[in-house]
């Protein structure tokens, strides 16, 4: 009696170990499939102070844009966000992007309108001669 009883604890055990386990597995999916970026468009910039503008080649509606730079580093100023409206949204900006950092996430909720374009003012801090690249990404 004691051994069945002792299988019985191990097996509910085993079944309770398996449901938090996959309970675990679907919420890891949700949080990845939450966190997933589309490359929107690119720009390869000079190093000047200057604006410049990425036409987006995946108009759609984002909850948030993410600006990347890779070779070199800039400090972004500005950026305005264009809707296919006509509407747009200014978000300033005072942070330094370079290849070491993930890049700015702006966050736009409350902007349920399709984006067509991004523009954005910067300096540059480049110690070499090799352009920036700016990637746009945007997350639904």
């Amino acid at each position: 009696m004691k051994k069945l009883i002792s299988l019985l604890v191990v097996a509910v055990v085993l079944i309770q170990v398996q449901l938090l386990y996959a309970q675990t597995a679907s919420l890891n999916a949700a949080v990845d499939a939450a966190d997933e970026w589309l490359l929107l468009g690119t720009r390869t910039v000079d190093y000047t102070i200057d604006r410049d503008v990425i036409s987006l080649k995946e108009k759609g509606k984002f909850e948030a844009l993410k600006l990347v730079v890779k070779n070199g580093t800039l400090n972004m100023h500005k950026c305005t966000v264009h809707f296919t409206d006509g509407g747009t949204k200014e978000i300033e900006l005072s942070d330094e992007v370079n290849k070491a950092n993930d890049g700015i996430i702006m966050d736009l909720k409350g902007s349920n309108r399709l984006i067509e374009k991004v523009t954005f003012w910067y300096d540059s801090k480049n110690s070499s001669d090799n352009k920036s690249i700016v990637e746009v990404w945007g997350r639904s």
